[in-house]
């Protein structure tokens, strides 16, 4: 008995002091606007934490007035001095500031975003104007609407000034905009794979094209007979035809023109467009021929024709790596390995279309 009660009493310090030094969020100040906002469970203070998940998200103690302090929204306070964010004090003019329904931050002097380079610090959009900032185009559609703003002199994307008219801009895609006067790319990535790095730039690229508008898919716009694309190497493609009658999309980076295939900004007027076709990812084929990244697989036979992986393939007599045959690969045996980017035949190993020893 004295055994047992000598446990219990260990289990009840150890959970006591638990409670006491890691369970620091008491009652939410105010459940409707905030389940982010909490009274200190052992001070008079404010806590601000993440949907009260403070084990894996974490908590801020703020230097709020307890007494004074209400949430405005989820992660936005305020008590009778100062406005907080994320349980911060933040730099703005207290009697001026507001969110309204389309979450623009403001007060009389700037106007504010949620990405600066201090994940708890409002930052403040270069030159905007308080008095007329709002949405570029309520009618864009999804997420992509609040990437679009204007103010009475300047056109804003995902919180920086862009060069373009705010009273005629218009994204008309993923990749294509426009304004009375020229057509601009929106880059939103350079590099590729790993090195791809976000950028999201739009950059006036062409003077504006005579012709009917016409978006094809997420990456080509075409108008009047031209098409334009701008997520090539070269950032911007512009392919004039002398009459388009059809112009229709394959997927994201494909399209075609007639019967004229254009693919990432190239155009292959060597693939047959009419009996073209997507098999997965960047392997294709069209009557004659099958490719990959529109490149020619040559000698690749229809019958046997197996895609393995993002890059290998294999038929009957060859392994391929990307459109190239990879030498001294036994098809028959080919497969991967448990080890990264590793295949094997049986005899050699391979990693990025080479011979490789480990």
């Amino acid at each position: 008995m004295t055994t047992f009660l000598i446990v219990s009493a260990i289990i009840i310090l150890i959970f006591l002091g638990i409670r006491h030094f890691f369970f620091k969020i008491g009652d939410p100040v105010n459940l409707k606007l905030s389940n982010s906002y909490f009274h200190h469970y052992r001070k008079n203070g404010i806590v601000y934490s993440p949907m009260g998940n403070w084990f894996e998200l974490g908590y801020f103690e703020s230097d709020a007035d307890v007494e004074s302090f209400q949430p405005i929204n989820e992660s936005f306070g305020k008590d009778k001095h100062n406005i907080f964010w994320k349980g911060k004090k933040q730099s703005v003019d207290y009697n001026t500031f507001e969110i309204d329904d389309l979450q623009i931050i403001k007060d009389k002097n700037h106007v504010y975003h949620l990405n600066g380079k201090n994940f708890d610090l409002l930052e403040i959009i270069t030159d905007a104007d308080p008095k007329t900032y709002q949405l570029l185009d309520p009618s864009i559609q999804d997420y992509r609407r609040n990437n679009w703003f204007k103010d009475a002199k300047f056109v804003y994307y995902k919180n920086k000034k862009i060069q373009g008219d705010p009273e005629t801009f218009k994204p008309l895609n993923d990749t294509i905009a426009i304004d009375a006067h020229f057509i601009y790319a929106i880059i939103s990535y350079r590099g590729e794979g790993t090195e791809a790095c976000e950028v999201d730039e739009v950059i006036q690229k062409h003077k504006m094209i005579e012709g009917e508008i016409h978006p094809v898919n997420e990456t080509y716009v075409q108008i009047g007979n031209s098409v334009v694309s701008a997520f090539t190497s070269s950032e911007f493609e512009i392919h004039t035809f002398d009459f388009i009658k059809t112009s229709k999309a394959i997927d994201y980076w494909k399209i075609i023109v007639d019967n004229v295939l254009i693919s990432k900004g190239v155009v292959y007027p060597e693939v047959d467009a009419e009996s073209f076709e997507v098999l997965d990812r960047d392997f294709s084929k069209d009557k004659n021929n099958i490719y990959y990244n529109c490149q020619t697989i040559v000698g690749a036979d229809y019958s046997s024709f197996t895609i393995l992986s993002d890059e290998y393939s294999k038929d009957a007599k060859n392994v391929y790596f990307q459109n190239a045959i990879l030498k001294g690969a036994n098809p028959e045996e080919f497969k991967s390995t448990n080890e990264y980017g590793v295949w094997e035949d049986g005899k050699n190993k391979f990693k990025n279309g080479q011979l490789y020893h480990s």
